[in-house]
């Protein structure tokens, strides 16, 4: 049995302008969620290390949506693995107010 299926391709040099935006907008490639920045924690080879996600799932563009730069948060990967964790998917603000929420709750030792 042959099945057919259409590809849709991410656009690195998209992802390549997003972190060039943020790198001049904040000085940093650090996470929308946490702020986690991997060239502060891990220095020269945590240079441009941060992952990409789209706000929007390509699956929702249909055949001919495109990605533009508003439709792209820049993520560490643990925050990013926390919004695909299950479905329904979390918001960037979704995963904002989790962390924020965990945060508050834990206790000072």
């Amino acid at each position: 049995m042959t099945r057919v299926h259409i590809s849709r391709e991410r656009n690195s040099t998209l992802v390549k302008k997003k972190k060039a935006a943020a790198l001049r907008q904040h000085g940093c490639l650090a996470c929308e969620v946490c702020g986690f920045d991997f060239l502060q924690t891990y220095g020269e080879r945590g240079r441009e290390i941060i992952e990409c996600h789209h706000t929007l799932p390509i699956s929702s563009l249909g055949e001919h949506g495109k990605t533009n730069l508003k439709n792209l948060a820049l993520v560490c990967s643990n925050c990013h693995r926390m919004i695909h964790a299950r479905r329904p998917w979390w918001s960037i603000d979704d995963a904002k107010a989790a962390l924020n929420g965990a945060n508050g709750s834990r206790t000072q030792s």
